[in-house]
């Protein structure tokens, strides 16, 4: 039973649609967020309905992760209404787990848009303030973990602080809005460490995220960290022994 993470969508529906014909039938997808939903043209469920279509011939299963160019409303308060509307796709709760055969996953969703003070990111139209992952979601991803046990794969949309590409990669978007947004840089630390503090809490060997629009993979100790690009499908394979150590 094939497990994929997919890339940042954009909106870009179509191409979306034309991805799922290129994985295999049965396949169960974790779209790790930026979807594109809560823009003036994706504001409802119709949106979705050809992609749910091609995914609903191949048997496929599609799980929606929350991202910074996601409207927080729809998972928050309308996932019940928009997945009543849809067959194959399931807009996932911002903190939530699934079980595909023997794999255990854990999702948590949200993440800090560096231009979030740009002029042209207007609340409400195509910004959200409460974008960023939530502050319990530690906590929930804790219970979960006591619950039902550890996790296999964690998926989210931002990468924890040590994972590639790290902190470092923002530097020159932090020194543009730092006249703007004096908070950011501290912000932006203090999500992606949440979000390493989270990856400890969910015991998992793997994290998949996108965000950073590179296809990237690297290890720290036992833990795999694999960055998606836009659209990118990566097969999640459960792995039963640790990587070799480096040389």
């Amino acid at each position: 039973m094939a497990l994929y993470t997919l890339g940042d969508i954009h909106g870009k529906f179509s191409k979306l649609a034309t991805k799922l014909t290129e994985l295999p039938t049965g396949a169960h997808i974790i779209c790790v967020g930026d979807i594109g939903l809560g823009f003036p043209d994706s504001r409802s469920a119709e949106c979705l309905f050809d992609v749910d279509q091609v995914a609903t011939e191949r048997n496929q299963k599609i799980w929606l992760v929350r991202g910074n160019h996601d409207n927080p409303d729809i998972w928050q308060s309308l996932r019940e209404e928009w997945n009543s509307k849809l067959t194959s796709i399931r807009i996932a709760r911002d903190v939530d787990r699934l079980k595909v055969g023997n794999i255990h996953a854990i999702l948590v969703g949200g993440a800090i848009s560096l231009d979030r003070s740009h002029p042209e990111r207007v609340h409400g139209h195509n910004w959200w303030e409460n974008e960023g992952v939530q502050k319990n979601a530690l906590k929930q991803v804790e219970l979960m973990v006591e619950s039902y046990g550890r996790a296999d794969l964690l998926v989210t949309h931002a990468g924890p602080i040590e994972a590639k590409p790290g902190p470092e990669r923002d530097t020159e978007s932090f020194d543009h809005y730092q006249k703007t947004d004096a908070t950011l840089k501290t912000d932006v630390l203090a999500e992606r460490q949440l979000l390493s503090d989270i990856l400890l809490a969910s015991q998992a060997r793997t994290i998949a995220f996108g965000h950073y629009h590179v296809p990237l993979e690297s290890n720290v100790g036992p833990i795999r960290y694999r960055c998606c690009a836009e659209l990118e499908a990566w097969e999640y394979i459960k792995r039963s022994v640790l990587p070799p150590l480096p040389s």
